[in-house]
């Protein structure tokens, strides 16, 4: 009589469909991804020049994110607010410096946790 394991398969299914299913967890921009995407689509046309001027249309972090998507819209690039904000975190990092919102640029403490004695 042959004995068969359906056991491990079936576990394989469960996890598989519960990882599909389970809603996505919000994580942090990715700069480095930022970069490869900006270069990739617009650093052949884009200088430094255009992102250094003295006189920049984008005065916070959300303008420059309106103006990736704008330009993402434009020529069609189909990123998707991911990508969009990995984008916006890499020039923001590179050029222009302007607070990043928590809801983009999560930050996590290396520093152990102290609990106030009770």
């Amino acid at each position: 009589m042959l004995r068969r394991h359906s056991t491990p398969l079936a576990m394989l299914f469960a996890s598989t469909l519960v990882i599909l299913l389970a809603p996505r967890i919000a994580t942090a921009a990715d700069a480095a991804r930022g970069a490869a995407l900006y270069e990739s689509r617009c650093g052949s046309c884009h200088s430094e020049s255009v992102h250094g001027r003295a006189k920049r249309v984008a005065t916070d972090f959300d303008d420059v994110r309106r103006w990736v998507r704008r330009w993402n819209d434009n020529l069609t690039l189909r990123w998707g607010d991911e990508e969009i904000d990995d984008v916006t975190l890499y020039l923001n990092n590179t050029y222009y410096k302007y607070p990043c919102p928590p809801s983009v640029c999560k930050v996590v403490s290396l520093a152990p946790r102290v609990h106030p004695e009770s």
